[in-house]
């Protein structure tokens, strides 16, 4: 059953980047996709994901130890991800054992007041990898905050099957500065206005619309907010529409990171084998997934406020990710942390708000994992 929200029925849109849209999706032409090799590498080669707890972390602080996991763990069981506030809102997360100049990551504010998350950098450091998260209110003042934090970086092919994934961090004029295909077929970025984004997965669709899309502002001087407008499976490819927006909810360039996952996690790894993605405005179809056979379900709650739940998928260390969908500047965050009850996963809430930080309906991608 559909969740049917207000935030993309034509109220409030965004008209110039409403008729780019429109002529985008007239034009575009699906890539050609290459013949996929067998397997080359593991996918992903790192992978982590993580919580900020509290807001005012101490220095060097474990994250939560509950909603971590990673890659490490399979040679460094004992090390953990940790944490340094380094400014206002703006937090040094550490990836033991994680380092790559190829892989992207992804944010997302956890609090019951307006608050939206990017990425402010993310590099290397030794055998580490470094995510700076800064966060923001309404207005674009830097704020204190909760936040869910993944990274991977992945190589090599996917023999052909159920399964696909693949990401892009793109530049502000759309230039590919990280990129992962798992059909080997390429991806490409194309600027089409100010903050407007079409990103070609090629090779990596289906005949129907499948899978889970996240996209994750990334700025290290001004606040900047990433969603995805439409998506469309054409020909093979996916082809996701990206629009971002500045504190004031003007369409603005933005550095940003996409991921696009079909029966496999966010970050990529198989295992964990419990796991499960759902796009609200199409409940039921097959953007709806749930690795052990569960249903899941999504409940209004309150004004912009939904209680997500994922039957049979609630194992050990687990992690959540959301992303708004449509052409307004809204956005949508996590109210609280996600629990377990049993092997349930209750989301409580996805909460969206408008650019002035009013609670608004609005559609989104959500994406859970666990760690097994």
């Amino acid at each position: 059953m559909s969740v049917r929200t207000g935030s993309h029925n034509g109220r409030g849109f965004v008209r110039r980047g409403i008729a780019l849209l429109t002529t985008a999706l007239l034009t575009a032409t699906a890539a050609v996709a290459g013949t996929a090799a067998p397997a080359q590498a593991a996918v992903p080669d790192r992978w982590g994901f993580a919580y900020l707890q509290t807001p005012t972390p101490a220095p060097g602080t474990v994250l939560d130890t509950t909603r971590q996991w990673g890659g490490w763990k399979a040679t460094a069981p004992a090390l953990w991800a940790t944490v340094d506030q380094i400014g206002l809102g703006r937090y040094r997360v550490r990836f033991p054992l994680t380092a790559s100049a190829n892989g992207v990551a992804h944010v997302t504010a956890v609090d019951n007041a307006p608050r939206w998350c990017q990425v402010f950098q993310n590099f290397p450091s030794g055998t580490d990898q470094i995510v700076v998260v800064q966060c923001y209110r309404p207005g674009g003042a830097p704020d204190n905050s909760r936040f869910v934090v993944d990274y991977t970086a992945a190589s090599g092919v996917l023999p052909p099957g159920p399964d696909a994934f693949g990401y892009v961090k793109a530049n502000p004029l759309g230039a590919l500065m990280s990129s992962y295909n798992s059909a080997g077929a390429g991806n490409v970025v194309t600027q089409i206005g100010t903050g407007f984004y079409e990103v070609q997965l090629n090779g990596l669709g289906t005949a129907l619309l499948d899978g889970n899309l996240q996209a994750t502002a990334e700025h290290p001087n001004s606040p900047r907010r990433c969603k995805i407008a439409r998506w469309t499976s054409s020909g093979g490819t996916i082809l996701a529409y990206v629009f971002c927006f500045d504190a004031a909810g003007s369409m603005a360039d933005t550095w940003f990171n996409l991921t696009y996952h079909r029966q496999r996690p966010v970050f990529g790894a198989v295992p964990p084998t419990r796991f499960a993605y759902l796009w609200s405005p199409a409940l039921g179809g097959p953007t709806d997934f749930n690795s052990a056979g569960g249903v899941n379900t999504i409940m209004v709650s309150g004004v912009g406020q939904y209680l997500v739940t994922l039957p049979s998928v609630g194992f050990q260390r687990t992690t959540v990710q959301v992303t708004a969908f449509g052409t307004t500047p809204d956005y949508c965050n996590l109210q609280t942390p996600w629990i377990l009850s049993g092997n349930t996963v209750f989301v409580r809430n996805v909460i969206c708000f408008n650019a002035a930080g009013a609670q608004t309906p609005n559609n989104f991608f959500l994406t859970y994992s666990s760690s097994v």
